[in-house]
């Protein structure tokens, strides 16, 4: 089956990675919508099945980024919710979902989410999901266009 017939009516597609994270030993693709964290990945050769792990963003109370290893760095993606889910990659990989997720946690976006609504007050058109990124001068991580301060350094932006 295709991710679309995983989706609930009105859900929409707002990130998906183009890398593998792993999660429990297995690789998964991440995908954010505006209403849940999905992990889906393909599976088989022969017989194919999905494999689909799924978080309501609601349920989401925090992430914390680590990395581990002195020569092989791994890092990790820890996010709190009902239960604990820590994600696995490269240190590339791994920061830039951090910096994916971090809108999605914040309480004025989440305030205007179609899960706390009967219809959708906002959604995020792909086109601003994919508009460029800027870097912070001061540790170089990736940034939203509109952040004000480095959610990583805390350098002002202005």
């Amino acid at each position: 089956m295709p991710l679309e017939d995983y989706l609930m009516p009105n859900e929409h597609i707002q990130y998906q990675s183009d890398f593998d994270i792993s999660y429990a030993g297995k690789q998964y693709t991440v995908i954010l919508t505006d209403i849940r964290l999905v992990l889906y990945s393909r599976r088989g050769l022969v017989f194919k099945s999905d494999d689909v792990v799924t978080e309501a963003i609601r349920d989401i109370q925090g992430i914390k980024y680590k990395e581990k290893g002195m020569i092989f760095k791994k890092s990790h993606l820890e996010i709190q919710s009902k239960s604990k889910i820590i994600l696995e990659g490269d240190k590339v990989s791994i920061k830039a979902l951090y910096q994916r997720l971090l809108p999605f946690l914040s309480p004025a976006l989440r305030a205007t989410q179609s899960y706390q609504t009967q219809a959708p007050s906002v959604v995020i058109p792909t086109s601003q999901v994919s508009s460029p990124l800027k870097h912070c001068p001061n540790c170089g991580i990736e940034l939203s266009p509109n952040e004000k301060f480095c959610h990583n350094c805390g350098k002002s932006l202005s």
